[in-house]
This record gives structure tokens, sequence and C-alpha cells, in this order.
């Protein structure tokens, strides 16, 4: 659910913030966010503030949709939860 809220208003902040508006993900002007992955990213990369969210966003929805981190049958838990 929490994700979902995430979600919704990460979409009203999308359309003010684009590839040109938003060419890099900072933290304001001291701090740049860099993405890195097992998969395309190998090392940190820069990358525009739109494209750092949308990579999170589907990220976050694969952790959460891993049933070997949040199984959803009562009784079942990963080791790495305990």
């Amino acid at each position: 659910d929490f994700f979902n809220r995430i979600n919704l208003i990460y979409g009203t902040i999308s359309d003010y913030c684009t590839e040109q508006s938003c060419p890099v993900m900072s933290g304001g002007p001291k701090y740049e966010y860099r993405w890195q992955d097992e998969h395309k990213y190998r090392k940190p990369t820069a990358l525009s503030a739109p494209q750092y969210m949308n990579l999170l966003m589907d990220w976050i929805e694969v952790q959460i949709n891993n049933e070997d981190i949040f199984p959803t049958n009562v009784g079942e838990f990963s080791s790495s939860c305990g």
C-alpha cells in the first residue's frame, strides 16, 4: 500500500520533472545520486531524475513481489528475516 501511494505521488511530480528540467538525480547542490545494479548499470551511473526514479520504482516493486523476501503465506519466512 505504501509503495502504491508513493507511486501515485511520484506520478503527479513526474509531469514537472522531465529529462530536460531534471537532468540529474540530486538531493540538493552537494548530493548527486547514481544508479548501480547487477544488470545494465554495473558501475554507479549518473542519470536524469526521471530515469533514476523509474529504475528505483521498478526495483522496489520487484523486491516487494519477491516471495523469498516478503512471503504472502502465513508461517513462511525467509532465512534472511531471522
